[in-house]
């Protein structure tokens, strides 16, 4: 599923100088703020079987940030620092982050049919 989800990403998302960022949560997510959304945007993803585990990080601009994620029985700060080529976030545990912007490792692919 996280495979396909990020296939399908890749296909529709822009190309900007920035590394967009997938955040994928082990729990539902509540709600999303960011400090300063001059420097980011995040939004929820809400999936067919509606899981709202998933964020998607868009940066706008250069600079250091913090996202508040509302899980349902906690909520965590993620520290992330844009710049023109990456984005830094500082890990937390319950998270697992996926740059949206070049393939993921580890997966093959192939070249059009016909085309070898």
């Amino acid at each position: 599923m996280k495979k396909l989800l990020i296939t399908i990403l890749l296909m529709t998302s822009p190309a900007f100088a920035y590394e967009n960022y997938m955040i994928i949560s082990d729990v539902p997510i509540k709600s999303v703020y960011v400090e300063n959304d001059k420097i980011l945007d995040a939004k929820p993803v809400f999936t067919i079987s509606n899981e709202k585990k998933i964020l998607i990080l868009t940066p706008k601009n250069t600079g250091k940030t913090k996202i508040f994620v509302d899980l349902n029985k906690n909520s965590k700060i993620l520290d992330v620092d844009v710049t023109k080529k990456i984005t830094k976030i500082k890990p937390e545990k319950g998270f697992d982050y996926f740059a949206i912007d070049e393939p993921p490792k580890g997966i093959e692919l192939l070249p059009p049919p016909g085309r070898m």
